[in-house]
């Protein structure tokens, strides 16, 4: 997976559609995709912050908790 893009570039990116420009010439401008700022831009609108989400994580903790006793007991 890869890095999540600078906050200051999300924050320029963002400055300029404020100032009108389309999401589509800010995306160019800045040299990345236009669905990524059409994203951000959607994100600001619904949360109304930017920042990146939380990346990675161990997504089996849980099923794994639900059976420790039973993985602890067993016999080695």
């Amino acid at each position: 997976m890869g890095k999540p893009l600078s906050m200051d570039l999300w924050s320029r990116a963002l400055t300029a559609v404020d100032e009108g420009v389309n999401c589509r010439v800010a995306a160019r401008r800045f040299g990345v995709a236009a669905a990524t700022v059409i994203r951000w831009h959607g994100q600001r609108r619904s949360t109304g912050g930017y920042a990146a989400k939380p990346q990675g994580g161990d997504k089996r903790y849980r099923r794994i908790e639900a059976h420790a006793h039973t993985i602890l007991t067993l016999p080695r």
